[in-house]
């Protein structure tokens, strides 16, 4: 085993090379490689033109290196990564046309580190097609700088694929809790798995270098060798982290044994969500589910799908799925995100997307930006955002039901009154408009694959019809044509039998969902 210190690091990466990142904000991110990785170019003025690929984003309120730091100094000339929810200046940078961009499935990101080699060409996959991430649309390319196609469409039997086909690794910047003598690497004290051992491979058929931030290193006997999440003969370089605070579990704490399934959950993580039409909306989402269940929740509204289904003591009857590898258990939201307890197991974040593409979950609920008179949605780009896809795009068509969920109106104020609602404020953002400005899912390629796709919102519920987007049903005490239409972009197909949403759900007290679920 070879350990290095900050110094060495200004011998290992060089101006042009491609960094390969594993992390989820602070979570198993290699923050103080990262952070020398800055100080060494704040003193010497390289590495620059660098190339940076992570599956996962990395932004950390500030705690750690982000994006935005590799961006400011110019140390960067192109991304490619899923989704960036909070690096302005690297948002800036793209709009500006300053570097090179791609937005690219999380799960194919995650993947193709195995797939990509002297042996495999990469992935092969329907995964992207009638999406902004095929060629004949955008090609994941966000901006006008950006030129070379990562994704081409290629045909196999008369059927059509895209290759992803993205720059090989060569330094791997990866973390793990502990290291041995024979630079073995354990997960053990982590909130979840990257797809760490996948990078090292592909870094090491490119002939790259790997480095892995440890805690510490232990005496191999102390350890039990089916723990083993990167074997030795993939590590180059074991740096082991000067100060804890650069090698932190989660944003919320440094480490607490029940985020890394060591300990029980003794308490409630998070309060009973608040009663609002934003939880009539998540009733309304979990009145599809079904027994046995297993449930892709996404980011957004649908995050505190966990908080519901435990407030409602219905855990038991399904299985929540982060794509990051969490199953089951309570799955923190808002404030709290990333703070998962209890979990049924654990999963490496590329072996998941393996679950995910071979119909391991039955539902997934989403969220979205934008939606069209096609039943097109938008996650991507909307407004002054620029958020990327995520798992989005990968979930979306791996699944044979889908439920969206989210406000008609953003920035509207909708009040529950005795059972009904009354509109205080209609809002100032449509969020279903014409046209999206960015396909994330396709309708018309859903109905090809025999999708099923509902929308629920606080003022209706549509369905995605052979026939178009339908008005299925609306929520009590609302005029249709004024408060539902009139604050769309379009007008929708009205089914013939329009319901009214179950009552039941604007009681501030339900109790019902055990029974719903059958």
């Amino acid at each position: 085993m070879e350990q290095i210190t900050w110094q060495d690091l200004k011998q290992i990466v060089s101006d042009g090379q491609t960094i390969g990142v594993a992390g989820l904000s602070v979570s198993n991110l290699a923050a103080e490689l990262l952070r020398n990785l800055l100080e060494t170019y704040d003193e010497t003025g390289s590495p620059k033109d660098l190339t940076f690929i992570l599956a996962n984003d990395i932004s950390s309120l500030g705690l750690e290196p982000d994006l935005d730091d590799f961006v400011e100094r110019g140390m960067v000339s192109r991304i490619i990564m899923s989704i960036m929810t909070a690096s302005p200046k690297t948002a800036e940078a793209i709009r500006n046309n300053e570097l090179e961009a791609y937005f690219l499935p999380q799960g194919m990101i995650a993947t193709h580190y195995r797939q990509t080699n002297t042996l495999q060409p990469g992935v092969i996959t329907k995964i992207g097609l009638h999406t902004h991430v095929d060629p004949r649309y955008q090609g994941g390319r966000i901006n006008q700088r950006t030129i070379k196609d990562l994704v081409s469409l290629v045909n196999i039997q008369d059927e059509t694929y895209l290759h992803y086909h993205l720059p090989a690794v060569d330094v791997a910047f990866l973390r793990g809790t502990y290291a041995d003598e024979d630079s073995n690497i354990y997960v053990t004290e982590e909130a979840y798995l990257t797809e760490a051992y996948s990078i090292a491979l592909n870094t090491k058929s490119n002939r790259g270098t790997v480095i892995v931030q440890v805690k510490s290193i232990i005496k191999r006997p102390k350890v039990n060798p089916n723990h083993v999440f990167i074997p030795g003969s993939l590590v180059d370089y074991v740096y082991v982290a000067g100060a804890s605070k650069h090698h932190r579990q989660l944003i919320q704490t440094y480490y607490d044994p029940v985020y890394s399934g060591e300990a029980p959950m003794t308490q409630p993580i998070d309060l009973p969500l608040p009663f609002n039409t934003r939880k009539t909306i998540l009733r309304r989402t979990a009145q599809f589910l079904t027994k046995g269940d297993t449930i892709s929740i996404g980011f957004g509204i649908n995050n505190e799908l966990s908080n519901l289904l435990y407030e409602e003591q219905a855990e038991h009857l399904v299985q929540p799925i982060q794509d990051i590898g969490i199953f089951g258990g309570f799955l923190g939201s808002g404030k709290h995100f990333g703070m998962n307890a209890d979990v049924d197991f654990r999963m490496r974040h590329d072996q998941t997307w393996d679950f995910i593409y071979n119909g391991g979950i039955s539902i997934a609920c989403l969220s979205f930006a934008e939606i069209d008179q096609y039943g097109n949605v938008n996650v991507s780009y909307f407004g002054q955002k620029m958020n990327g896809c995520g798992g989005f795009i990968d979930i979306s068509q791996s699944v044979q039901r889908i439920i969206f969920s989210g406000q008609l109106v953003a920035r509207s104020q909708l009040n529950i009154v005795d059972g009904h609602l009354e509109v205080e404020h209609q809002g100032t953002a449509q969020k279903f408009v014409q046209k999206v400005s960015h396909i994330d899912f396709n309708a018309a390629y859903a109905k090809t694959i025999q999708q099923e796709v509902f929308i629920v919102t606080d003022r209706a519920v549509f369905e995605l019809r052979d026939e178009g987007l339908t008005l299925i049903e609306i929520a009590p005490g609302l005029n249709l044509e004024q408060d539902v239409i009139a604050q769309m972009g379009f007008r929708p197909l009205i089914a013939k039998d329009v319901k009214t949403i179950d009552p039941t759900i604007y009681n501030a007290q339900w109790g019902l969902l055990t029974q719903s679920i059958q």
